[in-house]
């Protein structure tokens, strides 16, 4: 099963807010970049506002791979 969250390494500035509004679901690397823990580690609102509110749009769900609108 692909996961259905993803996060663009290359867009992530690592500002921390996905693991601010989204702990369970992300955290950052030793370089702080994000990454995605557990796809299903917060409950949806949470998710949704952490990638909502990703400064690069870094994040995105499977099925909406490409939609950095």
């Amino acid at each position: 099963m692909a996961p259905e969250l993803t996060v663009d390494r290359d867009r992530c500035m690592g500002s921390g807010q996905c693991t601010f509004y989204a702990p369970a679901t992300f955290d950052l690397d030793d370089d702080s970049i994000a990454f995605v823990v557990d796809d299903h580690g917060d409950n949806d609102d949470k998710i949704r506002m952490a990638i909502d509110v990703c400064p690069t749009r870094a994040i995105a769900r499977a099925h909406e791979e490409g939609d950095h609108t």
